[in-house]
């Protein structure tokens, strides 16, 4: 952007070519000299132009730092220009020379002006569009380059130039490969691109030659047709054209082109006709003269002003050129020029970037201000002046430097890395140019705070490219932003760049559960929570050996497993990951896919005999049970009513069908029943039930009256033979005895039965046979016979009622037909052996016995006890004569046994005597006990004794009586405890039996023994992860000891840690964060005193080992310094603290804190030739958030050296691309710990990884059994 002291108007920008001399055409790199002349119109935008490939190009926007400056077309590449000569006189050919290579063309247009145009034969840079031009109050034409098939010559032009038009009016054809390039070849003017004065005083002869030519010929009387016609029309500039009005070619007769005034245009392009005269020598000088002075002129001025200089702007003033001295006077009299007629061009340069003079400002003005200038950056100006057609030299350059200003902003922030509270950031350095003028002293961080707006917090400011911003929340957004500060203040903020802190991996998800199993497939499914992006499950097939494998990895909650074999076991676990990380694997669980449809059983069969109502079926199982097992079986049965139904389901391959018709089909089939489902019914099998015995026969009927020893009975066939002929009967007959024998067994249906017994009722029965077997029993006939003497009386039945007296009674017998008149009871005495056995009453039997209605005794159910051996027996007396079914009998002697027995009689004689039942008495109390042993202790009293005689009756239990507290027992011993210490105590002791107490024994007299002491208090006064220290008080006693139990988590019982006479105890061996219980009791003379109540004592929990493996490497290539160590087997998360000395200080600084096991840091921030010292440590992270730190691992030292310093022979041990220098820590290191360092060298590093692997595994493996044996212990 120029803006003047006065107003400018659009330039008209026209290419003006003047013909070169031979000597300065080799000087040339365009082989001719180009005026940019802006004051003579603007560029027609229907005109294109194509550069050639040796001339001069437009920079791009990029390299130009002044795009506002120069008053030039912003579109870059091809420019629109009209090449077009200021000369008013009709056109003439001019001799021109071009390089070798080029052509040139000179066309005449419709206004007369005559065009020059430079063909280069080398591609263009681009393809060669049309070129259009609009002339005044003409419509546009289209322009057809040349081209192969219309060549055409001048007649006055250099051979081999092309000049062709096109044969018919239309759309123009794109030239071909072949064809000339048809744009004019100009390039951007530069500064020193002027005429000089050689070239200046040709064009003046060949112009003044023109003008003279152009006077003779008006003045001819025949004038030849016009050159070009008169309507405005445009024409091409190359090769020819043709006009709207659609004329003729132009003749052009054996090359040959006539001009408008009849001349003709030769070959060496000079122009000439038969009249022509040539100007004089005189004229000639005059007007090179002329030429020199305005050339001089134009060259007298003075250097530009600079002034009002600004950081992007500066004001530019020059002057006229100095015409005049110092008196006044005119130093080019022969001009005739004023101030007015003078047009200036401005030139610029960047001299920082050594660039070229680029134009600025075109016009009449004596100032102009530039703006849009980098700051803190030398300029130079300079100007040359325009006076019509010439252009003078240009000025001496004015240098001046623009004001710095504020930087640009800092570009391309960055976060390198970023952690759960930490960011840091790197951005670019603003250096020359973009610090304009200054250079930066420092950068300012700002952030937001991650409460988004506008307010921001600086947080970094220095002159470091990089920051660290920390105390940050985790898992947050922020934005930030960078500035860079200078002498001259702080430039603009760089764009926001928007970063999140790190996050923390999802914890451990629960184990996957079962929605859906089949055959073949398993469908599983987990708990979808928030802080999880994406989950990766694994399966386990034991079959393969191949451990578990990923069968899914996606962010849905669920799967399904496919391809799987029937009832086979698969082990699954998922794990969940986002973006900071992935989870533990989750527990394993183990699913089995279900089992397959077993194939249909056998065929069934028959098993054993078949049954009228019921018969058995086998079957065997399928040949394909589905993968498992058979678990049950269905069997169904029709029974002709066109359907089955289930009648049997369970795990037997055989079923007893009962309640069946007899003699009846039925198909039955077998299906198989598995965890797969039920499978296709087997083959049917069909199996007829046998004939059934005959049916019920009637009642039999009495023919004849009944004897005393006989009958005769008759009977009906049964309604129903069961399917068979009837083949025999039986005849039943049940005694009054209820006995049932066979009276008969024949074909007949009557039949005589004998042998009966007199005035007894006898039960008659029938039952018919068939090849089957037997029918039912008819319904009973009762048929009594004759009358005859009584039956044997059953035993008697004998009741105590006192110790002295008994009740007899018997029951009425049989009287076969005749009633009882009398009863005879009869009793003898037994002694026994041994008097103290006791015997209720004895019998044969348990037959009721009648109570006679003249008395009510007390009724005591006989039992059957061992007769007693006898010693004695007196005779039998009669006791009882009588109708009665009972009797007492009085004055007997208590434990004595006694012997009854009963006789009945009636008309027909008397009965034998009934059994003889044997009571004996009831016994009396028990006898006094005797032989009493008591034993004392402090709080108890031990008693025992011998049982005495019970006197026929079981001692019950004993009284024991201490005071008035009486304690019964069943034994003959009995403790009485919860009894004062060192007390005195009278004991007696009493029997009980069934018929009561006896009397108490001689009185005891006894003393109970002083207390054990109580127990002491104990207390836990010191603890560790594997041991305890307990301490209780000491009491005054003497003599006395302590005892110590202790049960732990792992036993069901207590055991003795400790028994002594000392107050104190260390328990060891012990596991860590468990509780124990303890309980303690003393012991002294009397004894050992009651246990305390149980206390709870637990361990704390065991800091994390000591860190092995501390190993450093030092990569000089990488510029990095590494560190790691094997890991420590701990219950809980383990983290490590990585610490770093000088060897020379041993002040120890933390580097790193985390759960790596590795830790990288920049060989840079170590010192070189310095000895350094690491160690490392491991810390327990318990669950209840506090943290337990173990020891340090052994320090190892190291020196960071240059790669150049290392010997040949570390160079050759270090084979891999790390080159390691560790040095040790003490200088005194043996020589044998050299040579191990040495072939450890050698050994890779994932060898010497596997090697610490095994070493660690038997370490684990001894401290397992370790434990093992101390839990088992």
């Amino acid at each position: 952007m120029v803006s003047s002291a006065g107003e400018i108007s659009p330039a008209h920008h026209e290419l003006i070519y003047s013909p070169l001399t031979q000597s300065n055409a080799s000087n040339s790199p365009n082989m001719m000299s180009c005026e940019y002349h802006p004051a003579y119109g603007h560029i027609p935008p229907d005109c294109t132009y194509y550069p050639g490939p040796e001339s001069y190009q437009y920079c791009s926007p990029e390299s130009y730092p002044h795009p506002q400056m120069c008053a030039v077309n912003t579109e870059y590449g091809p420019m629109t220009v009209p090449l077009v000569s200021t000369n008013s006189n009709p056109p003439i050919p001019l001799p021109m020379q071009v390089p070798q290579g080029h052509v040139v063309q000179q066309i005449v247009d419709e206004n007369g002006t005559l065009r020059h145009v430079i063909v280069s034969h080398q591609p263009p840079l681009m393809p060669i569009p049309f070129l259009l031009y609009k002339g005044p109050g003409s419509q546009s034409q289209p322009f057809y380059p040349p081209g192969p098939g219309f060549p055409g010559h001048f007649p006055g032009m250099q051979a081999g130039v092309p000049c062709g038009v096109p044969s018919t009016q239309g759309p123009p054809t794109p030239p071909g490969p072949n064809s000339l390039n048809a744009g004019a070849y100009v390039g951007h003017l530069p500064a020193h691109a002027h005429k000089d004065e050689r070239a200046q005083r040709q064009y003046v002869k060949l112009r003044r030659k023109f003008e003279l030519k152009q006077q003779r010929d008006r003045e001819m009387t025949s004038l030849t047709p016009s050159f070009y016609h008169q309507n405005g029309g445009s024409r091409k500039a190359e090769s020819g054209g043709y006009n709207n009005n659609n004329s003729q070619r132009r003749n052009v007769p054996n090359g040959t082109l006539k001009s408008p005034n009849g001349g003709i245009v030769e070959e060496d392009g000079s122009v000439g006709s038969t009249g022509s005269v040539t100007s004089t020598g005189t004229q000639d000088e005059e007007e090179e003269s002329r030429i020199q002075a305005q050339t001089e002129m134009l060259s007298t001025l003075i250097p530009p002003v600079v002034s009002e200089v600004a950081s992007q702007s500066a004001l530019i003033q020059w002057s006229h050129p100095d015409r005049f001295t110092e008196s006044g006077e005119n130093r080019f009299p022969e001009l005739d020029v004023s101030d007015t007629d003078f047009q200036y061009d401005v030139y610029i340069m960047d001299k920082t970037r050594d660039s070229r003079f680029k134009s600025i400002f075109t016009g009449s003005a004596l100032s102009c201000r530039v703006k849009d200038l980098k700051p803190g950056t030398i300029y130079a100006i300079s100007y040359c002046a325009l006076l019509n057609d010439m252009k003078g030299s240009m000025s001496v350059a004015t240098n001046f430097t623009t004001l710095p200003d504020v930087p640009d902003p800092p570009s391309s922030l960055r976060a390198v890395s970023r952690s759960r509270s930490s960011i840091q950031f790197k951005w670019n350095p603003v250096a020359n140019p973009n610090d304009n003028g200054a250079k930066v002293t420092s950068y300012v961080l700002e952030y937001d705070e991650g409460k988004g707006g506008s307010n921001y917090v600086e947080a970094y400011r220095g002159k470091n490219k990089q920051c660290t911003v920390s105390k940050l929340q985790p898992a947050y957004s922020y934005q930030f932003r960078v500035a860079a500060v200078n002498q001259c203040g702080q430039s603009r903020y760089s764009s926001t760049v928007q970063v999140m802190t790190a996050g923390s991996p999802p914890s451990q998800p629960a184990p996957p559960t079962l929605t859906e199993a089949g055959g073949t497939y398993l469908t599983l499914e987990w708990k979808c929570r928030p802080t999880d992006d994406e989950y990766t499950l694994q399966m386990e097939d034991p079959s393969t050996g191949h451990g578990f494998l990923c069968v899914y990895n996606g962010n849905a909650p669920h799967y399904t497993c496919i391809a799987l074999r029937r009832n086979t076991q698969y082990k699954f676990r998922v794990k969940a990951q986002n973006e900071e990380g992935h989870s533990k694997w989750s527990e394993e669980v183990t699913l089995k896919t279900l089992p397959g449809q077993p194939g249909p059983p056998h065929k069934p069969c028959l098993k054993g005999r078949v049954h009228s109502n019921s018969f058995k079926v086998r079957w065997d199982p399928p040949s394909e049970d589905g993968g498992v097992p058979i678990s049950a079986y269905a069997l169904e049965i029709d029974q002709g009513n066109g359907g089955f139904e289930e009648i049997y389901r369970g795990s037997e391959a055989e079923f007893n069908i009962d309640k069946l018709s007899p003699g009846q089909s039925y198909a039955l089939r077998v299906i198989a029943v598995g965890p797969g489902g039920e499978s296709v019914p087997s083959e049917s099998c069909v199996i007829t039930t046998e004939p059934v015995c005959p049916g019920k026969c009637n009642i039999p009927r009495i023919v004849g009256k009944p004897k005393s020893n006989s009958v005769h009975l008759r009977w009906n066939p049964p309604d129903w033979d069961g399917g068979s002929p009837v083949n025999q009967y039986e005849v039943g007959c049940t005694t009054p005895d209820n006995l049932t024998q066979e009276a008969y067994r024949g074909k007949e249906t009557d039949c005589f039965v004998n042998r009966l017994l007199p005035g007894r009722a006898y039960l008659f029965q029938i039952r018919a046979f068939n090849r089957i077997g037997a029918g039912p029993w008819s319904d009973p006939l009762e048929v009594v016979s004759g009358a005859g003497a009584p039956d044997v009386p059953a035993p008697v039945q004998v009741h105590t009622k006192t110790a002295h007296m008994v009740i007899l009674s018997w029951a009425e017998p049989l009287n076969n037909g005749s009633a009882v008149t009398e009863y005879r009871v009869q009793m003898a005495t037994v002694a026994v052996e041994s008097p103290e056995e006791e015997s209720s009453s004895s019998a044969v039997d348990n037959s009721p016995v009648e109570q006679s209605a003249e008395s009510t005794p007390i009724v005591h159910t006989p039992t059957v006890a061992p007769t007693p051996a006898p010693t004695a027996t007196s005779s039998f007396c009669q006791v009882f004569l009588g109708p009665a079914l009972s009797c007492e009998v009085k004055s007997l002697q208590p434990a004595t046994v006694y012997l009854f027995r009963v006789q009945a009689t009636n008309s027909a004689g008397s009965s034998d005597w009934s059994p003889v039942t044997t009571h004996q008495m009831p016994a009396s109390s028990p006898n006094a006990v005797s032989s009493v042993e008591a034993t004392a202790s402090s709080d108890s009293i031990s008693l025992c004794w011998v049982p005495p005689s019970s006197n026929g009756a079981c001692i019950l239990q004993y009284n024991v009586s201490i005071g008035e507290a009486i304690f019964v027992t069943t034994t003959n011993s009995y403790v009485v405890d919860n009894l004062m210490a060192d007390t005195h105590y009278k004991i007696r002791v009493q029997a009980v039996n069934g018929v009561g107490p006896g009397p108490y024994s001689s009185v005891i007299k006894i003393s109970t023994k002083p207390l054990p002491p109580q127990p002491p208090k104990l207390e836990c006064v010191s603890t560790a992860h594997f041991w305890m220290k307990l301490k209780w008080n000491e009491t005054s006693s003497k003599n006395i000891e302590y005892l110590i139990q202790m049960i732990s988590p792992y036993q069901d019982e207590f055991q003795v840690v400790y028994r002594g006479s000392n107050p104190y105890c260390k328990v060891t061996r012990l596991a860590e964060d468990t509780q124990y219980k303890f309980r303690v009791c003393a012991l002294n003379g009397a004894g050992q005193g009651p246990f305390s109540d149980m206390y709870h004592f637990s361990t704390l929990k065991a800091p994390p080992p000591q860190v092995k493996g501390l190993k450093v490497e030092v990569m000089l290539e990488a510029e990095l310094c590494r560190l790691e160590w094997s890991p420590v087997a701990c219950a809980d998360t383990t983290a490590y603290q990585l610490q770093l000395a000088k060897l020379r200080d041993q002040e120890f600084k933390t580097i790193f804190r985390g759960e790596e096991r590795k830790y990288e840091m920049d060989a840079k921030e170590l010192e070189e030739g310095v000895e350094y010292t690491a160690r490392v440590c491991a810390i327990r992270q318990c669950d209840d958030s506090s943290q337990l730190v173990g020891p340090y691992s052994n320090a190892v030292s190291f020196t960071v050296q240059q790669p150049q310093m290392l010997d040949s022979n570390s160079s050759k041990r270090n084979s891999t691309p790390f080159s390691k220098n560790i040095s040790s820590a003490s200088p005194l290191r043996s020589n044998f710990l050299n040579v191990i360092e040495e072939k450890l060298g050698n050994i890779s590093f994932e060898s010497r990884v596997g090697i610490v692997a095994v070493f660690a595994l038997i370490i684990l493996a001894f401290v397992i059994s370790l434990i093992t044996h101390h839990v088992v212990s």
